[in-house]
């Protein structure tokens, strides 16, 4: 009863209120004095605004707004809770075609340990769509932010590691440049707003979907639309926990500049394909934005790796008494690295050169370990024996 009374009593008070200000306009009027009436509908509308301008901030630190191209974001800034996939094939299909056949090295393909089982030699875009998850983007956002610019981390570094650091960042600026010399791609990239002190990029992750066929049985693995990898990073996104220890860096997510090297792990397949299978030839590659920061490079295998090393160089101290290595890995204890617990910021990612453990590699990798990925566009493409001619028309964006 008592509740009731003051709501009718607060209700009361701000019709009073409604009212009084009604009259004083309508008083202004009758007095001409139109100067003042202005002046007062002014300074109202001007609280009103900055009013929502301050909630769309704290919003924005609350959930980071998605790209402003996104189709299906709300207007609310408090909101995330929203999913879609968008086709965006007609839009971008002749763009990313571009970009996968530029990030293609043919003479590559079909040699190395993990792509010794490929016969195709190019790839068709078929289609593309864009992932809008608000919960996943929210993370991913949040995360990006946390990471500290690259020059503040550069800046705390010793001489060597600092010098080796800006190389490996000048080398992935010196790969997008031959990239951003089509018209299309440069355009496109820059459309996305990459964070470019923070190092943000974007990388190839390859993962089996639906249909995707095991090389030595023809059997296919993941028959079911709603229980596969691809399914499982559009809704949760990638998720390092559930990475290999014994993978040559560690338990992290690997990407790659290459899409013929993130097709290595987009599924096998059977030749000739399995009768009636819809998917013979197909399979998804995930273009991915990725906040590498500060790269750590490293020309050695990092097996039982969780985290990159400290800024001062130094690896965790668990990892000298690990013995759990792949057959041809030098043991941690022999690597000449410094193992200990410090309390040193950290690099925010792992970058493999060209040479690791003294033996030639074909692609450079990249690995995070923490929600510094998001699968922004997942591109459905068919492996070619032969070269794809070129398209006949340009895309949209």
């Amino acid at each position: 009863m008592a509740g009731s009374l003051w709501l009718l009593a607060a209700q009361e008070s701000q019709e009073d209120e409604c009212e009084n200000v009604v009259q004083l306009w309508k008083k202004m009027v009758e007095d001409e004095r139109h100067f003042a009436l202005m002046l007062d509908v002014g300074l109202c509308l001007m609280t009103l605004v900055a009013l929502g301008s301050i909630s769309f901030i704290v919003g924005g630190w609350v959930k980071p707004r998605a790209p402003g191209y996104w189709t299906h974001r709300p207007w609310s800034p408090f909101r995330d809770h929203y999913y879609s996939e968008v086709d965006v094939t007609e839009e971008l299909r002749d763009i990313v075609q571009q970009l996968f056949d530029l990030c293609t090295q043919s003479e590559n393909m079909g040699q190395g340990e993990d792509g010794k089982w490929v016969s195709h030699r190019s790839f068709r875009v078929t289609q593309v769509h864009r992932i809008e998850n608000g919960p996943l983007w929210s993370s991913y956002a949040t995360t990006k932010k946390s990471i500290p610019k690259c020059q503040a981390s550069l800046k705390e570094m010793s001489a060597a590691l600092r010098k080796r650091t800006e190389d490996a960042i000048q080398e992935l600026d010196m790969e997008d440049e031959k990239l951003h010399g089509a018209a299309m791609i440069k355009d496109f990239v820059k459309s996305l707003g990459l964070d470019r002190k923070r190092n943000e990029r974007l990388l190839f992750h390859g993962s089996p979907g639906q249909g995707a066929v095991n090389l030595n049985t023809g059997e296919v693995i993941f028959p079911e639309k709603d229980k596969n990898p691809v399914y499982a990073i559009k809704q949760s996104g990638f998720d390092d926990r559930l990475s290999s220890v014994r993978g040559m860096y560690g338990s992290g997510v690997y990407f790659a500049q290459k899409a013929c090297k993130a097709d290595q792990y987009a599924g096998q397949y059977h030749w000739p394909p399995p009768p009636g299978s819809p998917f013979n030839y197909y399979a998804t590659i995930f273009l991915s934005r990725v906040v590498l920061g500060c790269p750590y490079k490293t020309e050695l295998s990092l097996e039982q790796l969780r985290r990159p090393p400290c800024i001062e160089g130094h690896f965790d101290l668990n990892l000298l008494w690990n013995e759990d290595l792949r057959p041809t890995s030098t043991p941690w204890r022999l690597k000449g690295v410094p193992c200990c617990i410090c309390s040193h910021q950290r690099f925010d990612s792992v970058m493999a050169g060209l040479s690791i453990d003294m033996r030639e590699k074909l692609y450079r990798e990249f690995v995070v370990y923490d929600k510094q990925c998001y699968p922004e566009f997942c591109v459905t493409y068919e492996r070619c024996r032969a070269p794809v001619p070129a398209r006949g028309r340009s895309s949209r964006r």
